[in-house]
């Protein structure tokens, strides 16, 4: 992932045209889970490719970037909303399905105990 501020931008408002284009064909919602903004923390986690990276400074530049040009719709100045941007995950919260010591886990059932230092690391 690169620094290029106005490519996500650009990419965020591509979507964001084409989620409102089937919102007003009657084929969707308004809201809608993107940007993904996990840190990608384990190198062995299999969703790595959906995320911006690991540096806290990088994730929040991109989904401010991303959600910006997703909501803003610039023939209207961003006067209105073309479709509404609801980040996923923010902290802590990137639990699929785990086993470990014969005991599994999901997202579901899954209580993350978190030190202060990675909750303000994050």
């Amino acid at each position: 992932m690169s620094f290029n501020r106005t490519l996500w931008r650009l990419t965020g408002r591509q979507i964001g045209h084409e989620a409102r284009a089937l919102m007003n064909a009657g084929q969707a919602g308004s809201n809608f889970w993107a940007p993904v903004i996990n840190l990608a923390r384990e190198p062995r986690w299999g969703r790595n490719i959906e995320v911006p990276g690991e540096d806290p400074y990088l994730v929040g530049e991109y989904a401010e970037a991303f959600v910006t040009g997703m909501e803003r719709a610039p023939e209207d100045g961003g006067a209105h909303i073309q479709a509404s941007a609801c980040c996923k995950h923010y902290a802590a919260n990137s639990m699929e399905h785990a086993t470990e010591g014969g005991q599994t886990h999901t997202r579901h059932d899954f209580s993350a105990t978190i030190s202060r230092r990675d909750l303000v690391d994050s």
